[in-house]
């Protein structure tokens, strides 16, 4: 996104709260003696990895920054969750509630356009779609740390099955259950794909309006 956008040339700053001690992450966004994540994205773009990393206290602090005449970023900020569930349990401050919904929906990223975004950053050739692999690392990291604990030895297979199956379901549910269509899209033989509709135990969607 940053690279296809009019801030291309400026800073682009992850501020990996994920990978971030709670007690340092104030510091690190703030800065503390030196620019801290907002400051260096100053012109550019900070991307927010876990917005809720930030509890309400400075989640409004930041909400505070944002409103200064002098900030100039643009703010991408991600979540796993969902806000109405994360302000009942406290999780998330009224006023970045109230930001993050009075955002226009072109400004909302779901599934269909953070695809998009990915195809676009992968490029041609036989370039890798990185946004994709970015968002599966943290939910494959705690799969395998888990499967690793119990002493798994069949952790490649069972990886592949658990994405393999909501990958195919999504996407007869974008044909309508067209399993020629839905071949062409995942790039698959028919018959391979009907050997793994079969094995899954996948149920094929009838009718649906796209």
């Amino acid at each position: 996104m940053h690279s296809h956008s009019p801030r291309a040339q400026n800073p682009f700053v992850i501020a990996a709260l994920t990978a971030t001690p709670r007690a340092l992450r104030e510091a690190a966004l703030f800065g503390n003696g030196e620019a801290g994540w907002i400051q260096q994205a100053q012109g550019g773009t900070l991307l927010l990895d876990e917005i809720d990393c930030l509890c309400p206290l400075m989640q409004d602090r930041f909400m505070d920054w944002l409103a200064q005449a002098d900030t100039d970023l643009r703010v991408i900020a991600g979540s796993r969750h969902d806000p109405v569930l994360l302000l009942r349990q406290g999780g998330l401050s009224a006023a970045l509630h109230r930001w993050l919904s009075a955002l226009p929906s072109a400004q909302r990223l779901g599934p269909e356009r953070i695809s998009a975004v990915c195809r676009l950053a992968a490029g041609t050739g036989t370039a890798r779609p990185r946004g994709l692999e970015r968002a599966l690392e943290r939910p494959l990291s705690e799969y395998l740390e888990g499967d690793l604990e119990n002493g798994a030895g069949d952790l490649h297979a069972c990886v592949v099955g658990e994405v393999e199956r909501p990958l195919i379901t999504m996407v007869l549910r974008r044909t309508c259950g067209n399993q020629l269509r839905a071949a062409a899209i995942l790039g698959v033989n028919r018959n391979t794909l009907r050997k793994r509709i079969r094995e899954l135990d996948i149920t094929i969607p009838k009718g649906i309006d796209e």
